[in-house]
């Protein structure tokens, strides 16, 4: 196509050269004439001009079209015209119990007690599954009064069956507001020793509430957090609830300037039964310390009284008698964990978790002979991660740990964890 627009040119062009030249020699004569042909040359060029880029643009936007010089797409847009990215990870999962409970996950609370056939039958097992495997979408959507964003992620660790679809996190953002379901304004996940274990260890936990919360900073490194959070409560953790009114949770956070941070948080809540009703509260502080740039220390402080759904692994939230009276369970957890990253691709935490529940209240008398209520748990663990290309992380981890029920019997966790994960 183009050989064949030069030849037009030049054909052209030699035409416009015998015009000029013929018109020059009759210049005298016929000046007007001669004037209007030098436009309409003038004219003629322009078109042969535009003609060729045309066809250059052309072949140029053929070329850039071919998958070799097509740019990756970053993000799309939904129908609506809402921006969006997609992120996640594929991993997969092994554990291999020497004694404990028979779980993929953690169950402290739940491990076999000490000289009972349970203890026999769950020794060396080995589990395997993908339920954890992730997905998520954030979305944002300008508008003439600001940005609203969201969130919907996915896994497949329902809490029923450790094999079903679940909705982590479903929200809304506007200004300094988030309406949805995510993480409960009491806890603080970012504090807690880093595991390999999906279902974190004692003094962690992974509670996600639908909740209204209202965020501001009171200066440039402070900031608080105010929410009203539904208990969602299960019957294991508050028998008999009757819930009238949410939880009132607030958070205050600090940073400092060589990166560490600090947050203390609050709660209160109703429990009520048919029968009677009490105020559960709670307080929390907890951390994190850039000891060196290649060492980092976590820790987080729980105090509750009359809940236990906001942190795993800590009893029921009360005991009922039989008057229907309702006697609150009082406890306190601490976790505690120092990271180091040796090398780029490697890494390994050392930690420490523990409970402690009052023994000398009505509740304990209560569940004196309970098999799944506990006075003390603990846990500690080491692992390693490797990560020898960017998407892709390899990890294991030992794990032992006990619990002592409030009539003095015993029961061990004892165990290997592994896990291979691919993040997209």
């Amino acid at each position: 196509m183009i050989n064949a627009l030069n030849t037009t040119v030049q054909k052209s062009l030699l035409a416009v050269s015998v015009t000029l030249f013929v018109s020059s020699a009759f210049a005298a004569q016929t000046d007007p004439e001669i004037e209007q042909l030098r436009q309409e040359v003038k004219e003629l060029q322009a078109n042969i001009q535009a003609q060729k880029s045309l066809s250059q643009g052309r072949v140029e936007l053929a070329t850039s079209a071919t998958p070799q010089a097509a740019q990756p797409i970053q993000q799309g847009l939904t129908k609506s015209g809402a921006e969006f990215n997609l992120y996640g990870y594929i991993r997969a999962d092994a554990s291999y119990q020497m004694k404990g409970a028979s779980t993929m996950y953690n169950n402290i609370s739940g491990v076999p007690l000490e000289n009972t056939p349970e203890e026999g039958a769950q020794k060396d097992q080995l589990h395997s599954t993908v339920n954890v495997t992730r997905f998520g979408l954030n979305f944002k959507t300008p508008t003439a009064v600001g940005d609203v964003g969201g969130k919907l992620e996915m896994d497949f660790f329902g809490a029923a069956t450790r094999d079903q679809f679940r909705i982590r996190h479903a929200y809304l953002t506007f200004d300094k507001w988030l309406i949805g379901q995510t993480w409960s304004t009491f806890i603080a996940p970012e504090y807690y020793p880093e595991t390999i274990d999906a279902g974190t260890f004692v003094g962690g936990a992974l509670l996600r509430s639908p909740l209204v919360r209202y965020s501001d900073n009171l200066s440039a490194n402070t900031s608080f957090a105010i929410s009203v959070e539904d208990p969602k409560y299960t019957a294991t953790s508050d028998p008999d609830n009757k819930m009238r009114l949410p939880a009132l949770v607030g958070r205050l956070n600090h940073k400092f300037t060589n990166g560490s941070m600090l947050s203390g948080r609050s709660f209160v809540a109703e429990k009520r039964t048919n029968n009677d009703e009490e105020v559960a509260w709670g307080v929390g502080l907890g951390g994190k310390y850039q000891i060196t740039p290649d060492t980092l220390l976590k820790a987080d402080y729980y105090h509750v009284k009359g809940d236990g759904r906001f942190l795993l692994w800590s009893n029921s939230g009360y005991a009922i008698d039989d008057q229907n009276n309702m006697h609150s369970n009082e406890f306190d957890t601490v976790s505690l964990g120092i990271t180091h990253q040796f090398t780029p691709q490697i890494r390994s935490t050392l930690g420490y978790g523990y409970m402690k529940a009052k023994d000398d209240n009505r509740f304990a008398e209560l569940q004196r002979t309970s098999t799944t209520q506990n006075k003390e748990l603990w846990q500690g663990w080491v692992n390693a991660l490797y990560n020898p290309y960017k998407p892709i992380t390899l990890g294991v981890e030992y794990v032992y740990g006990e619990r002592e029920t409030f009539d003095g019997r015993n029961g061990t966790d004892n165990r290997f964890n592994m896990m291979a994960s691919y993040d997209f």
